[in-house]
């Protein structure tokens, strides 16, 4: 199952632009395929630009449908956001 990270007090799920395994750009979700260790957090939210404190991230396993649904809201649009509450994913957009 692949893991995310989720901000504790938001409940927003990291996203940022990154590179497929096809080469091309595309803003989604960052994923894992085991739960990141604190290094690999800091390397993610430094790759995301954002100021925020690692201990305000913490990993979430995701179910595969979870993961694709996730990036699908994303809309490839860096000015959405991805919301994971109660196992109900919800995308809204605002201004980054």
């Amino acid at each position: 199952m692949p893991y995310a990270l989720r901000n504790t007090a938001t409940g927003e799920l990291l996203a940022y632009p990154q590179i497929n395994g096809y080469r091309l750009p595309y803003y989604g979700v960052r994923l894992w395929n085991e739960t990141p260790d604190d290094a690999g957090v800091r390397e993610a939210l430094s790759d995301a630009g954002s100021a925020d404190l690692p201990d305000d991230w913490h990993p979430v396993e995701l179910t595969e449908h979870q993961a694709k649904m996730a990036n699908v809201k994303l809309r490839n649009d860096p000015r959405r956001r991805i919301f994971l509450q109660d196992q109900v994913l919800t995308a809204v957009s605002a201004e980054r």
